[in-house]
């Protein structure tokens, strides 16, 4: 199955390792437009679920196995904090369903961040990395997340 990554788990990224063992399929780009941001104490990018704002977003496409999905859904804590979408990308002149993560209970707020293309080296440079946050501190879930939703 085709997993769609477009921050920290992108290749050289800070959480690249853990796709260790799956297949890179190539760059690609979300057919819809959506907005990335960065955000949250610890400098996360996330993609927010509202299709057709915000921009084509690049990224790259792995295939990935059942227990390394496993793994994904973990980093990124779905189903509580991001949900696991299919949308349609296009990769080498072609359009293919992938997985992704967004962000769908967000604060309104976030909305008037800057809405990138792509999630580059400088953006990540500012990244706090899980292990490195104040006791695996998951406290950027309140610096995002609208519970009411």
């Amino acid at each position: 199955m085709f997993v769609f990554v477009y921050g920290t788990l992108k290749k050289d990224f800070p959480n690249s390792h853990c796709l260790a063992g799956a297949k890179y399929v190539g760059e690609a780009q979300t057919v819809d437009k959506y907005p990335l941001i960065v955000a949250s104490r610890f400098n996360i990018p996330y993609l927010l679920g509202v299709k057709n704002l915000g921009n084509h977003v690049s990224g790259e496409v792995y295939d990935v196995t059942d227990p390394q999905l496993q793994v994904l859904d973990s980093l990124e804590g779905y189903p509580d904090f991001y949900n696991r979408i299919e949308l349609p990308v296009s990769i080498n002149s072609q359009v293919i369903s992938c997985y992704t993560y967004v962000l769908d209970r967000f604060k309104d707020s976030l909305l008037q961040c800057d809405m990138l293309k792509v999630y580059s080296n400088d953006e990540s440079s500012k990244y706090v990395r899980p292990c490195d946050r104040p006791d695996k501190s998951t406290s950027h879930r309140d610096d995002v997340m609208d519970y009411s939703k």
